[in-house]
């Protein structure tokens, strides 16, 4: 926000008080962000962090860079971090030498991108219900697995909750707004119909994944096997349909 406003640089200054883990976390960030603004064209050492004892703290700060002509922002302060970053690096882009739709980032950045590979996913949407910040989202119509790039902190709960271990973290700051707040999709897949009924109840590779890794158990041995390509109502009326027949035998 500081750079945003029209200050040339900023210079965190740690002195001996300051913890080593709160230094190193503080460095982290920097890098982060001297990332996305070398993105725009901007040098990273605009945002510095120096040592009270450094014996050439001052050359340090004679040294940084002092750029003119760029005019101030006018957004307020909010408490939301992310709305403030986003808000200074907007107004920074739109005076950049540098305007790319997006910069890599260091992994374990704050901003990015998952990817999801088709072949592995089963549309299972564990993933979206680990997510905390509803950057994930499933599809009330039909199976589609859905992402908010804007939303992502990369936590890694969907990638650690997946069980077909089938998503990535591509840690990343898109500048397009447009894209950022795109609701994409990241995964889609041909629904499976009941058997019995023809409704629509799970992803045709989900069904044919669990078949294949039942298929020699001994519980679904036989007729039984065929159940699973049901929905849960069908599967319940042919199992007492069954049990039934059975009875009357």
């Amino acid at each position: 926000s500081a750079l945003a406003y029209g200050a040339s640089a900023v210079v965190l200054l740690a002195t001996p008080q300051v913890p080593s883990s709160v230094t190193r976390e503080i460095g982290r960030q920097l890098k982060f962000a001297g990332e996305i603004l070398s993105g725009m064209g901007y040098p990273d050492a605009m945002l510095t962090l120096c040592n009270s004892s450094d014996k050439d703290l001052m050359d340090t700060l004679a040294a940084l860079p002092k750029l003119d002509g760029r005019a101030p922002a006018r957004f307020m302060e909010q408490n939301d971090k992310r709305t403030v970053v986003r808000m200074a690096v907007e107004h920074l882009f739109s005076q950049a030498e540098l305007q790319p739709t997006m910069v890599a980032l260091t992994p374990g950045a704050p901003f990015g991108e998952i990817q999801v590979d088709p072949a592995r996913c089963t549309l299972c949407m564990s993933c979206v219900s680990q997510c905390p910040v509803s950057a994930l989202e499933s599809d009330t119509e039909s199976p589609q697995l859905k992402f908010i790039e804007a939303n992502c902190v990369q936590c890694g709960l969907c990638s650690n909750t997946c069980p077909e271990i089938a998503i990535t973290l591509v840690a990343r700051y898109v500048y397009d707004l447009r894209q950022r707040n795109a609701r994409r999709i990241l995964c889609e897949e041909e629904p499976f119909l009941c058997t019995q009924c023809g409704k629509p109840f799970a992803t045709r590779q989900m069904i044919e994944n669990i078949t294949s890794k039942m298929q020699d158990h001994p519980m679904f041995e036989g007729e039984a096997i065929d159940r699973l390509k049901m929905c849960e109502d069908c599967r319940v009326k042919v199992m007492f349909a069954e049990e039934s027949a059975n009875n009357e035998r």
